[in-house]
This record gives structure tokens, C-alpha cells and sequence, in this order.
């Protein structure tokens, strides 16, 4: 989440000549109350959503006069022009490849699988495709990638199951320094079961809220969420290089696509067709709902464009009143943020059980913070889109705001208690292989008591 007023760059450029920051703590804690940096920006996002910020008022009399708008995304006045700005956009990578580099380093690390340091065993590695001696960032970057190809939401064959557990498993272990040495050193004979109960504490905070928050479902309503995207980047041999402007141009990207999208989901509204669009978000929404936090995610958004729509159709009363609630909903969503930062890194030095509910909690209204700010922009261009006149815009506004209505109150057919518990949709979300893991090895030890205790009844027998 940024802000105009912020001038670093997301990783210090080496020509700056200035120190790199470190990264954050390893500690699951303290990586938590480390994401809360972004949330420093809120007070002035909220601020722009008057369209004035850093200029006068007689400033932003002009630019709103010539047809411009403030954009968020680009800090700075911009006149939207979605047809040109989708042709410009359509020409690019829809991986964003060439900034990330991810297929390329993909390639490479699969290259380099079995090189490296020297190790006993390098099943875990293949699995990951990364060489022994990758470090922590290069696997963390190649389990989100493999294992979001390979997620039971995603993929439902039997090879997908028992590939993203043999996956699972091999983060679990590397992911840990400690179980990663004895890997290294005794192979998978040299770790215990012991292995599953250490590995919980060590999973990565951004790959759990990627996991919760970033499902496949929404990628045309939401698109690659902000911390997602820096998962990507710190796995980078380039991430040293990576600064604030390639990061806007990742978000410009995002909001591009997401207001074709829209458009296009809006179109048969704005033909006259207004049935048969009800019929289709209705349809699409009931389908969203029942996926992990769909409901959450579709209201949010739902909110968001009736909000947005209504500030900019409604009367001058309306639209004020839309401001705040928007407003509203992001400082709310910081404050609970930070006070779960606060809860987690209070309680989980103690527990990582007593800490889960606050640290979802967190990732949550992060990502309320991060989807409101991104559908703004994406409303924003669909709507004052200079391609198209007057009456077609007015159309758009129409249907985004009866889109909104819709979204923001659907629900699930059937609430379900055990899928909205907070320890559920952790393991759902990035643990399935290591919960698997750690069933496979207590049916092991049950086994073995069990011959155990026979061999003492055979032994007091005889």
C-alpha cells in the first residue's frame, strides 16, 4: 500500500548509495508485526480520497475541469483512456514476467536442482526444485510457486494430492534451519516426528495470508494481492534491485486488467440487458461465496463499488457520505490490524495456538486495506474512461453500483462453523501436507506401540 508522500524505494536502489535495510525477522511474530509498515500510509490514502492531496484547490479545480482524476495508483492527475491503456497492457507478460522474473529463475533453480552444497539427500530440494544450497527467500518463492499449481482448490487429481504434500513436506523441513541442517547432514532417516511440531511455528505469515486471501477464484475481481506479489519479489535474484516505481507499475497493471474485467462484466447492463446481467453476478457471486473467505471477499468488494459508483452519480451529499464510509472501513481495518499485530506478538512468544485468531485477524483487514484501495482505482477508471461518452459512462456507473448491491449481500447457502474456525482454514490454507504428514506419522507411532506391546505379551507368554 503506498502513498505519495513515501519516498523510498520498496528495496534500496545500490546507485542510491545507501545502506539496504535488513529484512524482517524470521520469528513468525515479529515477521507479522513487520507487515504492518504499509499500514502507515493509511491515514493519507484515505486522505486522497478527496482528489486533492499535495495540490490546491485550485489545482484540482482545473484538472477535474479538463477531465482528469486523481489516480492512487500512479500518484499523480491522469486522464483514463481504458481502451488504449488495455491495448498497452495486452501487449505485456500476464505474469508480469518481465519484472518478476519468475518463469525464467524458475527454469533456472529446476536446472539446478541437484547442485549446490553437498548433501546427503536431495529428495526435499527436487521437490522444489532449487539447488541444496538455495537460501531461505529462493524456498520460500519456489513453494508458494509450486504450490499454488498444485493446491487441492486449484487441482483435484490424485497426482496434485500427493504432490502438494510431498511439497508441504519438503518446505516444512527446509523452511526450518535447524531440521534443515540434520537434513543436510543425516538425510530423511535423521529426522524424528518431532519434524511436524516445529514446522507450524516456522510457516511464513505472507504464504499463510497468500493461501487464505488469494484465491484463484477472485483473480479478475481482486487480482495478485500487494503481499503476494512481494512473496514473488523477495524469492528474486533481482529483488536487491526491485524499487517503489516497479512496484506501481505491478499495481498500474493489476488495475488495468481488473477495469477490463469489470467492463466486461458490466457490459450486457449497460446494453439494456439488465436481467439477464442480475442473473449472471447473482450466479457468479453464489459461486464465490462458498470458497475460502469468499463471502468476506465478495462483500468487501461489493461495498467497495457501491461506494465508489455512488460517490461518483450520487448527489453531493451521497457522495460525501460514500467518502467516509470508504474512509471509515480503511482506518477501521488498520486499527484492528494493528491491535492483532500488537495480540500476536504479545501472545505468541507463549503460544502459537493463542496467537493464530489475532495473526488471521491481521492478515484479514490487510487485505480489506489492500483489495478496497485497488477496487477504488479500478472503479474509478471504468468509470470516468474518456473513450466512451457521456451516457455510456453514466450506464457503467448504474450497473457497478446494482453490481455492488448484489455482491455485498450475498452469504453462504449454508453457514458452516467448522470452515469460519480460525484453526481450520490455517491448516486448509497452507498446511494440508503438513497435517498429512503428521497423521502419517502417529499412525507410524501407533503402530509401532502396538507391536511393541505385543512383543511384551508374546514375551511374558513364553
Amino acid at each position: 500500500i503506498m502513498s505519495d508522500s513515501s519516498k523510498e524505494t520498496l528495496i534500496d536502489d545500490p546507485e542510491d548509495g545507501k545502506q539496504q535495510q535488513q529484512r524482517p525477522p524470521t520469528t513468525l511474530c515479529g515477521q507479522l508485526f513487520g507487515c504492518l509498515f504499509c499500514l502507515a500510509c493509511i491515514p493519507v490514502a484515505c486522505l486522497s480520497l478527496c482528489c486533492c492531496l499535495g495540490v490546491s484547490a485550485a489545482d484540482n479545480a482545473v484538472n477535474k475541469a479538463q477531465g482528469r482524476r486523481w489516480d492512487g495508483t500512479q500518484n499523480k492527475w491522469v486522464v483514463d483512456n481504458l481502451e488504449e491503456e488495455a491495448e498497452d497492457v495486452k501487449k505485456l507478460p500476464r505474469d508480469d514476467d518481465d519484472i518478476l522474473k519468475a518463469s525464467k529463475e524458475e527454469e533456472e533453480t529446476s536446472a539446478a536442482g541437484a547442485g549446490g552444497a553437498t548433501v546427503k539427500d536431495t529428495e526435499y530440494y527436487d521437490a522444489l526444485g532449487v539447488p541444496t544450497d538455495a537460501p531461505e527467500s529462493k524456498i520460500k518463492k519456489a513453494y508458494y510457486v509450486q504450490a499454488r499449481k498444485w493446491h487441492p482448490d486449484k487441482n483435484q487429481s490424485e497426482e496434485a494430492k500427493i504432490k502438494f504434500q510431498a511439497i508441504g513436506e519438503a518446505y516444512q523441513v527446509l523452511s526450518d534451519e535447524k531440521l534443515r541442517k540434520v537434513y543436510d547432514r543425516d538425510g530423511k532417516d535423521g529426522l524424528s516426528g518431532d519434524k511436524t511440531e516445529v514446522a507450524m511455528e516456522q510457516v511464513d505469515p505472507s504464504l499463510v495470508f497468500t493461501f487464505l486471501f488469494g484465491n484463484d477464484s477472485f483473480d479478475d475481481i481482486v487480482g495478485r494481492l500487494q503481499l503476494v506479489t512481494q512473496t514473488l519479489v523477495g524469492g528474486s535474484s533481482e529483488a536487491e534491485n526491485f524499487t517503489k516505481q516497479q512496484m506501481m507499475e505491478l499495481e498500474r497493471r493489476r488495475v488495468v486488467r481488473l477495469a477490463v474485467a469489470l467492463r466486461d462484466r458490466i457490459q450486457a447492463f449497460v446494453n439494456g440487458d439488465t436481467e439477464t446481467a442480475r442473473a449472471e453476478w447473482t450466479s457468479k457471486g453464489g459461486e464465490l461465496v462458498e470458497v475460502r473467505y469468499g463471502e468476506q471477499i465478495l462483500n468487501t468488494v461489493g461495498t467497495m463499488y457501491k461506494l465508489v459508483s455512488t460517490e461518483v452519480i450520487g448527489s453531493w451529499s451521497e457522495g460525501m457520505d460514500a467518502k467516509l464510509q470508504e474512509a471509515g472501513m480503511k482506518m477501521d481495518a488498520a486499527r484492528h490490524a494493528a491491535t492483532a499485530a500488537r495480540t500476536t506478538q504479545n501472545t505468541g512468544r507463549g503460544s502459537d495456538e493463542d496467537a493464530l485468531p489475532a495473526m488471521i485477524e491481521m492478515m484479514w483487514n490487510i487485505t480489506v486495506i489492500d483489495i478496497s484501495s485497488t477496487v477504488r482505482e479500478v472503479v474509478m477508471k471504468v468509470l470516468r474512461d474518456q473513450s466512451v461518452p457521456d451516457d455510456v459512462r453514466k450506464k457503467r456507473a448504474d450497473a457497478v453500483r446494482e453490481l455492488g448491491v448484489i455482491w455485498e449481500g450475498q452469504n453462504k447457502l449454508v453457514a458452516d462453523d467448522v470452515q469460519r474456525s480460525v484453526r481450520n482454514l490455517y491448516v486448509s490454507a497452507t498446511a494440508a501436507a503438513m497435517e498429512a504428514t503428521l497423521d502419517k506419522v502417529r499412525k507410524e507411532e501407533e503402530k509401532s506401540a502396538a507391536f511393541g506391546a505385543m512383543d511384551i505379551d508374546n514375551h511374558n507368554i513364553v
